[in-house]
């Protein structure tokens, strides 16, 4: 059960992910990476296309836009996009650590045990 303070959070992380994820989506060339590579290139090398990879973006927006329209699905979100979570839930905790002090400590708790038991289960 999540309290007011941190269903805030994670909606504010999910609404960062997501002007995030859209402003890539709509960026007609991605750029290089900092060896000067084209990541269309790289993609190309990969096997897969920008379709398939706006295809990709296109669902872990849904994705966050489904936790941000309840935020007790976070549990839910793969792997990955909780890492990414994370990475912005600390990387931004100046926005809710004066405010939510409380709330950020908890929350950071409960994803650590949510995210032991998730290893634990899948262990066996």
């Amino acid at each position: 059960m999540l309290t007011e303070a941190q269903r805030i959070i994670i909606r504010d992380i999910c609404s960062i992910q997501f002007k995030s994820l859209s402003d890539i989506l709509i960026k007609p060339d991605l750029g290089d990476d900092e060896e000067g590579e084209s990541y269309q290139s790289i993609m190309d090398e990969l096997g897969f296309g920008r379709k398939d990879f706006d295809e990709e973006l296109i669902n872990t927006i849904g994705e966050f836009k489904r936790v941000q329209k309840d935020p007790e699905l976070i549990y839910e979100l793969d792997e990955l996009d909780l890492v990414v979570f994370k990475h912005i839930l600390h990387n931004f905790r100046h926005k809710w650590e004066d405010k939510y002090p409380n709330a950020m400590r908890n929350l950071w708790d409960k994803l650590f045990i949510w995210t032991m038991s998730n290893e634990i289960h899948n262990q066996n």
